[in-house]
């Protein structure tokens, strides 16, 4: 039997058109309000609490913890009564949350009510988290739902220090002893469904990864339950949740702005799960970088503000609908007038918008498409880049179909310009960007890609960092799916080109196969025809990685060794995390075509640590060059 690891160490329809689904965020707001009806904001002292309530929603907040206790809505009691909404950082020996410290009432008027904690940084109590954390959490007039924020501060006489995770978490009520106030999760089009009960998690056996139980009873019983089923990118996605079709109503993280993440809009964490909504400002799961401070800096972050949204509606899809709406309502309304902190938190005219054009060539791929491509702003650390920035802001957006693109309300500063996208590898990139407010024109960017060879004489994949295409991937967030790999593919596994299909033929993750649950090497082969070998030159494998963990790959041609390499992307462990990609990375290598022969060929990948079931690589994509 496999040890006991903790991860710790080791179709419903597309979204709807921007107006129809405005229309439908009004009319269940509507609803709500014509339940409720809004009023002016309200504050009361109660001691141990503070009470503001608007008319819509009645939230207490915890006065020495920065936790908020209690979120009444339609009727309902939308926050578990022992465990609130809360803010924390790191975890085990430097878990951190912001209690004990200073509170202060910022404002109190008709119209918005605010409330504001310090935490001062405790050499004995915080270790290296040298940082002030300061909360703050506001109701305003007509808001179904209340704002918060949260800003670390490094004051220049701090010695060096560092962040990991920094997130919140909202704790979600039961209707009672068996039942969830909200008993269905909304996350994406594929992880929408009723999660398993209180009683079936209290029923649920534990199995070797600490963070995964298997389900015994209820409507997913022989199914497993873990928060990592429930990853997501937050760059694609304005809001998650959980709502109720029995009980009418629906609790969310809405988005107006992901400015504050962390690692490039690819990166992922934690979302909603069962009981329980997620959002991981320092996204630390999946090989997450963490905020590095150096003795003697002044620095400070804001993440958000963003919104804690409840609602109501006749079922799910009208509330999930309702959620999606509003987060385009925030995005608009961002940066929000009403945060007047203009040294941390520059208003709409402070700020600049980056405008320019995409044009992208590929001497081996003439129909090389310009649109959809990840254009950003990123403030990476020297010799890093986004995939590594946490100290900073990001702006992401993508191209156009004309390869135009727009990134508004960015902050004045010096950036790096980078750029990715489907059907190339790697990157391009620009450092010392400088944005002023106001307009910002960059003119045309030409990413020329890069090539050795002439032809390409094979593809396998999409070049999209991701393993989203081969086999297994359209589960990837199942637990203890890398089980399936030995049950139900060959040892060693084999690529036909011209005759396979990588959605059937080329495996989702390469780790060890398990042999009577013992793990042993596994070889992925490519296969290939060559009608005619040149005299001389180079072949040029190219191996973009989606995720790699401890992994060490050899590379054969035709059984000659030609490479070893450890893949140079953090360990994430995304394979037992359920993930589809974690750091990305692109390796070539290089070769002599004398060491191909005319007729059938083989290029062999063996991933050749077996230690445990954790260890593995993801290809996005492979690629052989050639030189004529």
């Amino acid at each position: 039997m496999m040890q006991l690891i903790s991860l710790r160490d080791t179709t419903k329809k597309r979204l709807m058109g921007l107006g129809r689904m405005l229309l439908l965020g009004g009319l269940c707001l509507a609803t709500v309000r014509g339940q409720q009806k809004a009023s002016d904001v309200s504050y009361r002292d109660l001691g141990r609490e503070v009470l503001m309530s608007n008319g819509i929603v009645e939230a207490k907040i915890s006065k020495g913890f920065a936790t908020v206790t209690s979120l009444r809505f339609a009727g309902q009691e939308m926050v578990h009564p022992k465990r609130p909404i809360y803010y924390s950082m790191g975890g085990g020996k430097m878990y951190r949350q912001p209690r004990g410290g200073e509170f202060r009432m910022i404002r109190n008027d008709a119209e918005q009510a605010e409330v504001a904690f310090w935490q001062k940084w405790d050499e004995a109590k915080h270790g290296p988290q040298a940082v002030d954390i300061e909360v703050r959490y506001l109701l305003r007039r007509g808001d179904p739902g209340v704002y918060t924020y949260a800003i670390l501060h490094h004051p220049r006489e701090y010695p060096s220090g560092q962040v990991g995770e920094w997130r919140l978490v909202w704790g979600l009520p039961t209707k009672n002893s068996d039942e969830w106030l909200m008993e269905k999760i909304c996350v994406d089009e594929r992880r929408n469904w009723e999660m398993p009960t209180p009683a079936d998690l209290a029923k649920a056996k534990r199995t070797s990864i600490a963070e995964i139980v298997e389900l015994t009873s209820g409507k997913r019983a022989g199914r497993y339950d873990c928060k990592y089923e429930f990853n997501l990118e937050y760059y694609q996605v304005g809001c998650w949740g959980h709502a109720s079709e029995r009980n009418k109503v629906g609790a969310w993280v809405v988005l107006g702005s992901h400015e504050f993440f962390n690692d490039g809009p690819m990166k992922q964490d934690l979302s909603s799960a069962s009981g329980i909504i997620h959002i991981h400002f320092g996204m630390n799961h999946y090989a997450g970088s963490s905020i590095q401070l150096k003795a003697g800096e002044a620095w400070q972050k804001i993440t958000g503000p963003f919104l804690l949204y409840v609602n109501q509606g006749k079922d799910v899809d009208t509330m999930w609908r309702d959620a999606r709406a509003r987060s385009l309502r925030e995005r608009k309304s961002w940066p929000y007038d009403w945060v007047k902190r203009e040294e941390i938190y520059p208003s709409r005219a402070q700020r600049g918008e980056v405008r320019g054009s995409l044009r992208v060539t590929d001497a081996l791929k003439p129909k090389q498409s310009s649109a959809g491509f990840w254009v950003g702003l990123s403030q990476p650390a020297e010799g890093g880049n986004f995939q590594s920035d946490s100290n900073g802001y990001q702006y992401w957006t993508k191209s156009g179909a004309d390869g135009r693109f727009v990134l508004p309300h960015v902050r004045p500063g010096e950036y790096t310009l980078s750029v990715f996208g489907a059907g190339v590898v790697g990157e391009w990139e620009k450092r010392q960007v400088t944005v002023r407010r106001g307009n910002n024109e960059l003119g045309e960017i030409h990413w020329q890609v890069p090539r050795l060879g002439k032809t390409l004489l094979w593809e396998i994949g999409i070049p999209d960092r991701r393993a989203a295409e081969f086999q297994y991937s359209d589960r990837f967030f199942e637990c203890y799916l890398f089980r399936r790999f030995s049950q139900e593919l060959p040892n060693p596994l084999v690529y036909h080109v011209g005759k396979s299909t990588p959605a059937k033929d080329w495996g989702f993750a390469q780790g060890s196969y398990l042999v009577r649950d013992k793990p042993v090497a596994w070889p992925w082969m490519v296969r290939f025809p060559i009608a005619q070998v040149p005299a001389s030159g180079e072949a040029r494998l190219i191996l973009a990685i989606a995720s790699a963990h401890r992994a060490r790959v050899e590379v054969k041609v035709n059984d000659k060794v030609v490479k070893n390499f450890y893949p140079s992307c953090p360990a994430g462990n995304t394979l037992l995390r359920q993930s589809s990609h974690g750091k990305y990375q692109v390796v070539y290598v290089d070769f002599p075509v004398g060491m191909l022969r005319q007729g059938e060929n083989a290029i062999t990948l063996t991933q050749q640590r077996q230690e445990s079931a954790a260890v593995h690589v993801m290809y996005d994509y492979l690629a052989l060059e050639w030189p004529e």
